[in-house]
């Protein structure tokens, strides 16, 4: 058993521990437990252990309650359990402790994996470390180990002996590494969508009559059942492939093909020309002597180029090092695999005219562009996320560098405040110029060695820049004015125990903004502008004497994708 800062935390714990814990719980004896009674196997588990009433726990609120509310994501209140609904899994809690002016009820029934025990508690008679083991156990339990599809498996199927030592392990592998990334990717990539699919699912079966009957469907429910039965297909086909996948010895035979596949690739690419790709909408013979003539002012004579009017079509073709190059228009995109190890996109026209965005079914993914490779280079396009959750993640030994471009969310909304612009991961590297930042929850989050630098950029209804511990963040001429909601800049640091400011211009004496430079940046506030100091250690909440009825408390940790 771990400790990060005040709540309980199992991340030590083994495969074995952990097979040992749901062996216990889930068999029956010999007996066959399917998956439609593994559900009433743990209201039994938690009925005996958890406390039912008068504990302390912070409450990491979901990102879809976030988004109802209008909040900034991840938000974590202190609450106290009033009581548990069993059979739902849930419990009733109060919020306790805030830090943000942000405004929620002051009760909520919530799921308990959302709860975490925290170590010093009120009442010191109750078995808080049993009630902790138990909360732990269920949130590994429903966050890695059950899917979607399993509600739909045939009861004469035991599921603890057809999945529980698998999926652990499986979950172990993919942890420790010995899964290869690209295998982890497409595991990641099933499970995500298998989890949409199962929520539209449910949508469209509540659309559906009580007395429905599939021989007689009224022509207005005949569109939605068709897509129905579609959605059940596809669940059926990802449940076959993750059953493949849960295989050790499939998962490495498919290991060593995409080994061998890499190294063919990157023997075939020895000869190989880095391609421009010219993705072009249409439009009169002028426009296209324009762009042509502009193209070559760019490239060698001997560039290799293609022509092509689907940008998710060269997305699939593209290969390390490539450069696409847009005319004016509306582009759609699944994905942006094809540009992870390092290329460039530049739009031949400007941001407002070049704009890029998430297909309407998306390939289940958390950002636009997700970029782990090399340099990658963003030139002139606007970046609208729409539903999905960030415009760019830069990964570990990444560098991006983004250029006149724009970063938004065009439906301007309460939930936009769950959406982030760019999130920058430990080891990775963010360049911006000249580029704008319009809608969105938080413009740029910076988790611990991620490094932003950025020039002539302009902030609009949207939180600034939100930092970590060891995070690099240098800004010149950069615009903050037209902030609407949240701080032009927070650092979340483990060196204060309540939020305060910092004048800017003040922060090389402060040890927490060793890595934080600002210079010639507009502030809406006044002429020199702050800095928010926040606590990143939640230990920090149960400090904080305010006891208020209504308003979470923010704490920042690993971006979950």
């Amino acid at each position: 058993m771990g400790e990060y800062t005040n709540v309980y935390t199992f991340h030590d714990k083994t495969l074995a521990e952990r097979l040992e814990e749901y062996t216990n719980i889930l068999s029956s004896r010999g007996k066959i437990v399917p998956a439609s009674n593994i559900r009433t196997e743990w209201v039994c588990d938690v009925e005996l252990v958890i406390e039912p009433v008068g504990w302390q726990a912070l409450w990491k609120i979901s990102r879809v309650t976030c988004e109802n509310y209008g909040i900034r994501y991840p938000t974590i209140v202190k609450v106290e359990v009033l009581g548990m609904d069993y059979p739902m899994l849930n419990a009733l809690v109060k919020i306790t402790a805030v830090q943000d002016d942000i405004h929620l009820p002051e009760k909520h029934e919530v799921p308990l994996i959302e709860l975490y025990p925290t170590i010093e508690q009120a009442n010191h008679s109750l078995d808080i470390v049993g009630t902790a083991h138990c909360v732990d156990r269920l949130r590994f339990f429903y966050n890695y180990l059950w899917m979607p599809w399993d509600e739909d498996e045939d009861d004469n199927i035991d599921w603890v002996e057809q999945h529980l030592e698998r999926r652990i392990r499986l979950f172990f592998d993919m942890n420790n590494g010995v899964v290869s990334k690209e295998t982890c990717d497409i595991i990641k990539s099933l499970i995500s969508e298998g989890k949409e699919i199962q929520k539209k699912i449910s949508t469209y079966e509540a659309l559906l009559p009580e007395d429905f009957q599939e021989d007689d469907v009224p022509e207005e429910l005949a569109q939605e059942t068709c897509t129905l039965m579609k959605l059940h297909f596809r669940l059926q086909q990802i449940k076959a492939e993750m059953d493949l996948l849960e295989n050790p010895s499939l998962r490495g035979l498919l290991g060593r093909n995409q080994s061998y596949n890499r190294r063919k690739k990157r023997g075939d690419n020895e000869n190989r020309k880095n391609v421009c790709y010219f993705v072009w909408l249409g439009g009169v013979v002028k426009e296209l002597q324009e762009l042509s003539s502009k193209i070559q002012t760019m490239l060698p004579e001997d560039t290799p180029i293609k022509i092509c009017g689907y940008l998710d079509d060269v997305m699939d073709m593209f290969e390390t090092g490539d450069t696409i190059f847009l005319g004016k228009g509306n582009y759609s995109i699944k994905n942006s695999n094809g540009l992870q190890e390092g290329g460039l996109i530049m739009g031949l026209s400007n941001a407002e005219n070049t704009i890029i965005s998430p297909s309407l079914e998306p390939d289940m993914t958390s950002s636009l562009f997700d970029l782990s490779g090399n340099e990658i280079l963003l030139r002139n396009i606007c970046i609208d996320l729409g539903i999905l959750q960030a415009g760019i993640i830069v990964r570990k030994g990444c560098t991006v560098i983004v250029t006149g471009c724009r970063i938004r969310v065009s439906n301007v909304t309460a939930s936009n405040s769950a959406k982030w612009g760019a999130v920058v991961m430990p080891g990775a590297k963010l360049v911006l110029e000249n580029t704008s930042f319009q809608g969105l929850g938080t413009a740029i989050i910076i988790y611990g060695t991620g490094e932003v630098v950025m020039n002539d950029c302009i902030f609009e209804g949207c939180e600034g820049v939100r930092l970590n511990d060891n995070a690099s963040f240098t800004a010149s001429r950069c615009s903050f004015e037209h902030i609407e909601k949240g701080q032009a800049v927070v650092v979340e640091t483990e060196k204060v125990t309540r939020s305060e400011s910092v004048e800017v211009g003040s922060e090389l004496n402060n040890a927490s903004l060793k890595n934080v430079s600002l210079s010639e940046c507009k502030f809406s506030n006044n002429d020199k502008g702050d800095i928010t100091l926040r606590p990143k250690d939640t230990a920090a909440l149960t400090r904080y004497v305010a006891v208020v009825e209504e308003g979470p408390a923010p704490k920042r940790e690993a971006m979950e994708l």
